[in-house]
């Protein structure tokens, strides 16, 4: 696919990724549309610190090991609460679980509940 431009080396780079995101960020901005970090927020805490296992989320280097894939979802989840809280799904006020028991304002509920229904 790359012929003769192909270097032969592991370009998978720190380095490299973080202009990819940059490059996202910038363009997201302009746009003027809700940015996920998720490059900045694998490595560093809110506080700013460094996240030393933020190597865990990876399987090889650019795609989600299974962690990676609980951090992603619980980036997006934590995003939606904060941008678009209509749509934030709340866990069942009884259970504490997401299921059909759950709370979505912006989701109207056409039909009943299968316990409701009487066969």
């Amino acid at each position: 696919r790359y012929k003769d431009k192909a270097t032969g080396k592991l370009e998978r780079t720190l380095e490299l990724s973080g202009k990819y995101a940059k490059g996202g960020k910038e363009i997201a901005n302009e746009l003027d549309i809700p940015f996920l970090d998720l490059w900045t927020k694998m490595q560093f805490t809110s506080s700013g610190s460094e996240r030393p296992s933020w190597r865990e989320f990876l399987s090889d280097g650019l795609h989600f090991s299974s962690s990676g894939n609980k951090f992603l979802g619980d980036a997006l989840i934590e995003m939606i609460d904060e941008l678009l809280p209509d749509l934030s799904v709340k866990p069942c006020p009884e259970s504490g679980n997401i299921n059909s028991s759950s709370v979505c304002t912006a989701i109207k509920r056409k039909g009943p509940w299968h316990d409701e229904i009487d066969h």
